[in-house]
């Protein structure tokens, strides 16, 4: 379960520049320290703004909604990466990311070594990763685990990320635009083995996607954000017929 009470995130808007760089850093911001920003001065923006959300267990939440609506920055408060300037959450159960390709990949690993350094991040144990890892790597296609990151594709961190987060054991899946820059079989692939994850009523996603057949596969709920607030929350079906059908919609989604 995920409850949000009035929660606001704020930033400097500076750190709007290079989002990915932003996203490490605050990572390692958030191991660190538990401080909060001081949020009386201009030069902050909120990217989330006194959003009140209930997710429960065994709902497909799917999240649309423009650039810098506060989707990511969502994401980022659920799964704990960064903590909110004020307001309540509460999350009950294990929540496995994946929105931040290559956030702890390092030129000079290996991919198996990304494994392990990836999961860690996440709060797994070594022991959990050995019960999984040669089926992470035989189901992400890599012949040449133990080769240094360095030579790795785009598309093949992609598929070794995938892999790893499809065969970890979690209650919350939450997902940025995941199936984006992988090569269609594999994307079919990983579709088909988060189904498979799915078809477990306990289960919780949270999904972030524009794509529209990604979203009626898997979520039973459809939520909007605009600035930061909620704008839409209801079944999938009704947020379709009411604001995908019309430019205003298009707009939206940009």
């Amino acid at each position: 379960m995920v409850i949000l009470e009035n929660i606001t995130k704020r930033f400097k808007h500076k750190q709007r520049k290079n989002f990915s760089r932003f996203l490490v850093v605050q990572t390692i911001k958030t191991l660190l320290t538990r401080n909060r920003i001081n949020n009386n001065t201009p030069d902050y923006f909120n990217a989330l703004d006194g959003l009140s959300l209930k997710v429960s267990p065994g709902e497909r939440v799917g999240i649309l909604g423009k650039n810098k609506a506060g989707k990511t920055t969502l994401m980022q408060v659920i799964s704990g990466i960064t903590v909110p300037t004020s307001g309540r959450l509460e999350v009950r159960g294990r929540v496995i990311p994946i929105f931040a390709q290559g956030a702890v990949i390092t030129p000079d690993q290996t991919g198996r070594e990304y494994i392990y350094l990836h999961a860690a991040a996440l709060g797994y144990r070594p022991k959990e990763v050995d019960a999984v890892v040669e089926d992470v790597i035989a189901f992400s296609g890599i012949t040449n685990i133990d080769s240094l990151i360095r030579i790795y594709s785009t598309g093949m961190r992609t598929r070794l990320t995938l892999s790893l987060v499809l065969h970890l054991q979690a209650d919350i899946y939450i997902f940025d635009e995941a199936f984006y820059g992988s090569d269609v079989f594999f994307k079919e692939k990983a579709i088909d083995r988060f189904k498979e994850i799915m078809q477990d009523p306990s289960k919780t996603m949270i999904l972030v996607s524009h794509n529209e057949d990604i979203i009626r596969t898997f979520c039973n709920r459809l939520i909007i954000l605009e600035d930061g607030k909620l704008l839409a929350d209801s079944d999938v079906d009704s947020i379709f017929k009411r604001y995908l059908s019309t430019d205003a919609m298009r707009i939206i989604t940009e």
